[in-house]
């Protein structure tokens, strides 16, 4: 068996938004991931007290924005 990174079915592929690879940012895969938890259980949680989808929208979508840009 040869040692080529190439032939690997589990080879990373780089992603680019904006001129900047995703995989090359610190801690970006957790970020997003409790960004998108939070704001899930932000927006659930609001509409099961208020029973207004527009704001437990909007609550979610804040919560998503927040968590991830502060844990980024």
């Amino acid at each position: 068996m040869s040692n080529n990174n190439e032939s690997s079915p589990f080879l990373r592929k780089d992603i680019y938004i904006f001129g900047r690879n995703l995989n090359e940012i610190p801690c970006f895969r957790n970020s997003l991931l409790y960004g998108i938890s939070s704001g899930l259980g932000v927006g659930l949680g609001t509409f099961l007290f208020t029973s207004n989808g527009r704001k437990a929208l909007h609550y979610g979508f804040g919560s998503y924005l927040g968590v991830t840009w502060i844990y980024w």
